[in-house]
């Protein structure tokens, strides 16, 4: 398994685990406050990705 297929696995387990924590114990004033932050873990992640695209091309 490549490195992105890694990061791609651990990106998924956690945000199953986010979706759990959120559903299950987090309370009803939090629910807004950790939906903008999985945004912004999205937003991120998707900024990582991006790099190592970028990076595989120039050959790093």
């Amino acid at each position: 398994m490549g490195y992105k297929e890694e990061l791609e696995e651990m990106h998924q387990r956690s945000l199953l685990k986010v979706e759990h924590f959120i559903n299950k114990k987090a309370e009803e004033e939090d629910h807004e406050k950790l939906h903008q932050l999985k945004k912004e873990w999205d937003v991120a992640w998707a900024k990582l990705m991006e790099t190592l695209l970028v990076l595989e091309r120039i050959e790093i």
